[in-house]
């Protein structure tokens, strides 16, 4: 059987940790790192079999990849996945899909008309604390009638691009991103969704959201986060109620499953797992390779990823206008173009 050979765009951190996990897949043949600094694309492909480095994308598409990884900024994401679908070449694209609407228009729609397959990373779908709330959920031991998500990003001030909006797109799009993304992966989609924001310390952009949402499956969420706390711990957090019922996870590494009343609690602790296999990378990487050398489904597809930027621009609207928005009318010119 022949090797899926992938191509690496932009020679960032998190381009090392994909690297990490496609080199111990048998089934992948990594043959070029592109990067505009030459020295970067040259260290990250000595950590390769024999990935060439180069330059560009085009570049790339010299060298014959079958896929690319898009692991650029943000606000570069668009043109970068567009020229791949337009080629027929598959792309993984680092979150964000883009980073206003009418981009992940875009690229939804080139997805369609595309013989290659387009995936979006959202890794803490595959995170083992939220497997385990997945799990519960499906199996119907937990019904989640209301939840409470809650991430700090930090403070804008490490790495410095964080607060730089030309490069992330926005706040939400660098980190609150993924449990947004996760919420719809759990509760099913979102029905309504009400903000309050500010400008809390950011010179440049609101830094500062609560926000009520509910879902289709019923369930009521309220999610904080903000910019402004420093990486206290836990920095991301899940609750969910059900009837007698909660779990709750704190961060990457610990989920407490109470499954009724005088019943005992269940722990499950994640602290000596490697990074990359808890915070979701091994298994999203495997699940692409998958569709890529098996024709199974993609883990997040266009449509997927264009719910989720669909979300996030409503929020930035609610936040403007103080309006309760009903995303099933949101916007829907768009969905007729």
């Amino acid at each position: 059987m022949s090797k899926v050979k992938v191509g690496i765009l932009g020679a960032g951190g998190i381009a090392q940790t994909h690297v990490n996990n496609l080199n111990n897949d048998p089934r992948v043949d990594i043959i070029g790192i592109a990067d505009i600094k030459q020295e970067n694309a040259e260290n990250l492909a000595k950590q390769t079999k024999h990935a060439k480095p180069v330059g560009s994308l085009d570049e790339l598409f010299e060298l014959g990849v079958d896929t690319v990884y898009v692991t650029i900024p943000n606000t570069l994401h668009v043109d970068a996945v567009l020229t791949c679908l337009e080629n027929n070449v598959s792309v993984f694209s680092e979150k964000p899909m883009a980073t206003n609407l009418a981009d992940a228009k875009k690229i939804k729609d080139a997805a369609t008309k595309s013989d290659a397959i387009y995936n979006l990373g959202m890794n803490q779908r595959y995170a083992h604390v939220f497997k385990k709330v997945k799990g519960l959920i499906e199996k119907g031991e937990l019904h989640p009638y209301v939840a409470h998500m809650k991430l700090n990003r930090g403070e804008l001030l490490n790495p410095a691009w964080t607060s730089n909006p030309e490069i992330t797109g926005g706040f939400f799009f660098e980190t609150p991103i993924h449990l947004l993304d996760l919420s719809r992966y759990l509760f099913g989609e979102a029905v309504t969704v009400t903000c309050e924001a500010r400008q809390s310390i950011s010179e440049s952009e609101l830094d500062s959201f609560t926000i009520l949402l509910t879902y289709e499956s019923g369930t009521i969420a309220t999610f904080v986060t903000y910019a402004h706390s420093g990486w206290s711990f836990p920095f991301e957090s899940l609750e969910v109620y059900g009837k007698h019922s909660t779990i709750t996870t704190k961060d990457l590494d610990h989920v407490m499953y109470s499954p009724g009343l005088n019943q005992k609690i269940e722990v499950e602790e994640y602290f000596d797992v490697s990074f990359a296999d808890k915070w979701g990378y091994v298994e999203e990487d495997r699940l692409f390779i998958d569709s890529l050398v098996n024709g199974s489904k993609q883990p997040v597809s266009a449509e997927d990823g264009y719910q989720t930027a669909k979300l996030i621009d409503a929020i930035y609207e609610s936040a403007k206008t103080g309006e309760k928005i009903t995303l099933s009318e949101y916007k829907k010119e768009l969905e007729t173009v």
